[in-house]
């Protein structure tokens, strides 16, 4: 019985994202989900309580594929510098090839807790492997973490939204000069 619920929540995550990449979050409702996944909408109420906390639920799957992608990228780096660069770029790369799940971790609002007692290991796991790189350039390294975590979701949107020019390479190199310096 749990094994079958888990692989209806599984389902529903699932539809849920991939609605959301090909038509935006707005798109995902209970009835196309419930038609998706051939059940009905009380069942996608069952595994959660609101739209908002499924989407919180990819969210968090979200954030762990993040952290996957940013943990990789720092264990193939062979210097400080190379390790801070490969962690920015598959941070924006990440959100370039995601945008409907980047929105739902960083844009949407979100029951998700940041910064606190109960923050899920999948949200704590990305913003180490960021505080990992800065780290041997900081004094204040979780300080410095946040002003990395900062830019590049700027960066990420000012891009995306087409309010800077080109591809962002010029802005990540003085990005990373001025951290690494």
């Amino acid at each position: 019985m749990a094994r079958r619920r888990e692989q209806r929540r599984l389902a529903i995550l699932a539809a849920a994202r991939e609605f959301a990449e090909a038509e935006g979050w707005p798109s995902v409702t209970s009835r196309r989900l419930a038609d998706a996944i051939d059940y009905t909408q009380p069942v996608i109420y069952s595994h959660f309580d609101s739209m908002d906390a499924l989407i919180d639920a990819v969210a968090v799957e979200g954030f762990g594929e993040m952290a996957d992608a940013l943990a990789q990228a720092r264990s193939g780096a062979s210097t400080p510098e190379d390790a801070l660069e490969a962690v920015s770029r598959a941070y924006l790369r990440y959100a370039e090839a995601h945008p409907a799940m980047y929105d739902a971790m960083f844009v949407r609002g979100t029951g998700l807790a940041f910064a606190e007692a109960g923050t899920l290991p999948q949200l704590v796991a990305g913003f180490a492997e960021i505080r990992a790189v800065v780290q041997p350039f900081a004094e204040h390294p979780d300080t410095l973490a946040e002003v990395l975590w900062a830019s590049l979701h700027g960066l990420t949107m000012l891009q995306r939204t087409r309010r800077v020019p080109g591809d962002g390479e010029g802005r990540l190199a003085v990005l990373l000069g001025l951290i690494a310096s």
